[in-house]
């Protein structure tokens, strides 16, 4: 039975994330400062170079780190799929939808209150 990276269950959130590598496990000291230096390959298969931020978090005790190349590979696959099972479908339609009735709901609101403004006596002038 091979095993993937340090988890023998994948993310939740992969969907088939094409050109991405896997290393098998190593061991790896932390040392007294806390650091681990990751070996060469594991770096290349999470397409990091020295210097380079990572994203980092515990799950389940497990450690993982994360690199953005990887984690927009993951992104972009996740939207593809998303797009192949969903055709004829437009997120970025939806969103623009969405964002123009909430600025009709913002300009009924705005006009309503000027509205009792004006029939209160104030202009919002403070002349």
């Amino acid at each position: 039975m091979s095993q993937r990276g340090f988890s023998e269950e994948p993310a939740k959130f992969e969907a088939e994330p094409a050109g991405l590598a896997s290393v098998d496990h190593a061991r790896l000291k932390i040392d007294s400062a806390g650091r681990i230096v990751i070996p060469a390959e594991m770096r290349a298969a999470m397409m990091v170079k020295p210097g380079e931020t990572v994203v980092a978090h515990v799950v389940d005790g497990e450690f993982r780190i994360v690199s953005p190349a990887v984690a927009l590979k993951r992104v972009q696959a996740f939207a593809r799929k998303w797009k192949a099972e969903h055709p004829g479908e437009s997120v970025v339609d939806e969103l623009i939808a969405e964002r123009r009735e909430e600025a009709r709901r913002e300009d009924e609101r705005y006009e309503r209150l000027a509205r009792e403004g004006r029939a209160l006596g104030t202009t919002g002038n403070d002349e």
